[in-house]
């Protein structure tokens, strides 16, 4: 998909105007594969809060990062006040958020319909598919599956007017 790193990728892609990726998106961006220690630690340096859970999650390095996800859970819960669950509301904006920014970033690429249906398929995969995204590709009992790229900026024009990111 992208050129970068996936973090990079979902500040790019968030609207202007819109709030910027939160503690949410990182939990879930870590949850989903798509961050690392590594990206999450160098984001909670620029957030620059004095916060000793931040402090610490920032400092693991070697061996302490086997404790990175409880780190990460004490941080979230400590800066604002509860972590988002799968299946909470605060955990299904921020995958939409994710959702949203990969599709984007995948309409940026000039592919056939044929090779968007591929990329469409490999964010419903990376990050899952709600109803409403079903309609965005499909695949012929035989053959190679399309996108179609007008289907797939409507569907973002929505969520980004609905959701304003």
């Amino acid at each position: 998909m992208s050129q970068g790193s996936w973090l990079s990728l979902l500040f790019r892609q968030t609207a202007p105007g819109a709030p910027p990726p939160s503690w949410d998106e990182m939990l879930v961006g870590h949850d989903f594969g798509l961050l690392g220690p590594q990206d999450i630690q160098g984001w909670v340096r620029e957030q620059d809060l004095d916060v000793p859970s931040c402090r610490a999650l920032a400092a693991l390095e070697g061996e302490g990062l086997e404790r990175f996800e409880k780190a990460l859970w004490d941080a979230i819960t400590e800066v604002t006040g509860k972590a988002p669950r799968p299946g909470g509301q605060r955990w299904a904006k921020a995958q939409d958020r994710w959702r949203v920014a990969l599709l984007k970033d995948a309409l940026e690429s000039p592919v056939s319909p044929e090779a968007l249906a591929v990329l469409v398929e490999a964010i419903y995969e990376a990050v899952g598919c709600p109803e409403d995204m079903l309609e965005l590709w499909r695949r012929p009992s035989r053959g190679t599956g399309t996108a179609d790229r007008d289907k797939v900026e409507a569907f973002l024009r929505r969520w980004e007017v609905a959701a304003n990111f």
